[in-house]
């Protein structure tokens, strides 16, 4: 057998799909997996560009991510789901160099990852099941306490129109990270519910300073700095929502220490709270505010990695920009 026969061989022995192209995009191999996942033919796509193999509505992205492959000589994952067959997939975008870093061409790998999010899904529902499980009475008490949190956010964005459908933007992207990055449900619903909340405390802010168009003043930065303790305060009768209000009343640490309300460093902060400080900073900074216009999401992708170790935990923070920079969130 000679080493083309073995290297067939062995990327059909892969139960993922498989197709490599060159560095001028054209697919020079397909393995039979892909062309079962894709609904393709080898012969069809071989000599064709990489992007034949995508519907026209993902020609944008696809292009985006090949382009970052190049420059940024990286990897990336994106899910995909095939709603005709009920799958779920995972495709790994990898670029191929050779022993002095020259980028030869790229490579998508096509992960059955189904029966992982469906444990996933069967997690979440079980502990759902088990929120539902509660008495009757608390069960009451929680519906009447969300209901009052969810007026006191519809409240805060009336006093507050530069942060109106901020918290449901943050709740949207956080969420989206820990599902891409992480995958677990318990820590998907606190991002969640904290991203949702996180900035309930501005509701003990005066109107004056959160729609003051100058800079603020020693004191009202101060003042300003107390809503994630107020936050804290307004949800602490709730011993369940303990790991949400954590999140919440952190989200303002720095990953040097020079944050606020506590100056946490480094992993000390909470896992969930350095996740929900690139969300909010990032949906801060592309939103339009009392004291400027909204910046480009590539401007504010600079930022933030003009800032990793000091303000952004660095791992999380290039995890974020990579899922920014290749459409992803």
């Amino acid at each position: 057998m000679n080493d083309s026969n073995l290297f067939e061989a062995t990327m059909e022995s892969f139960p993922d799909g498989i197709i490599i192209a060159g560095n001028d995009n054209k697919i020079v191999f397909v393995n039979t997996a892909a062309e079962k996942i894709r609904k393709i033919s080898r012969e069809e796509k071989i000599g064709k560009s990489i992007l034949d193999c995508h519907k026209p509505s993902s020609l944008e992205k696809v292009s985006r991510a090949l382009t970052y492959l190049k420059e940024k000589k990286g990897v990336f994952r994106r899910m995909v789901t095939d709603t005709e067959n009920d799958r779920i997939y995972e495709n790994t975008y990898q670029a191929i160099h050779d022993q002095n870093g020259n980028m030869l061409g790229s490579m998508v790998v096509s992960k059955d990852i189904t029966d992982k999010c469906k444990a996933e899904e069967e997690n979440r529902n079980y502990n759902q099941r088990l929120k539902l499980e509660i008495s009757s009475l608390t069960e009451k008490l929680d519906t009447l306490f969300f209901e009052s949190l969810n007026a006191l956010v519809y409240t805060l964005e009336a006093k507050d129109i530069y942060t109106k459908g901020h918290s449901e933007r943050v709740t949207h992207i956080s969420s989206r990270f820990v599902q891409e990055v992480f995958g677990q449900a318990k820590l998907f619903s606190d991002v969640a519910l904290a991203a949702k909340f996180h900035d309930l405390g501005k509701i003990g802010i005066p109107e004056a300073i959160l729609n003051k168009p100058g800079k603020l003043t020693p004191e009202e930065t101060e003042l300003m700095r107390r809503h994630p303790v107020i936050t804290a305060q307004i949800l602490s009768p709730f011993d369940s929502l303990k790991d949400i209000i954590t999140i919440a009343k952190h989200h303002h640490e720095r990953y040097d220490g020079e944050g606020y309300p506590d100056k946490l460093a480094g992993e000390n902060i909470p896992l969930g709270s350095r996740i929900l400080a690139l969300a909010d900073s990032y949906d801060a900074m592309t939103s339009t505010r009392p004291y400027r216009k909204s910046l480009k999401p590539e401007d504010a992708v600079r930022i933030i990695n003009d800032n990793l170790a000091t303000q952004f935990d660095p791992a999380l923070g290039k995890n974020f920009v990579e899922l920014v920079e290749t459409g992803t969130i």
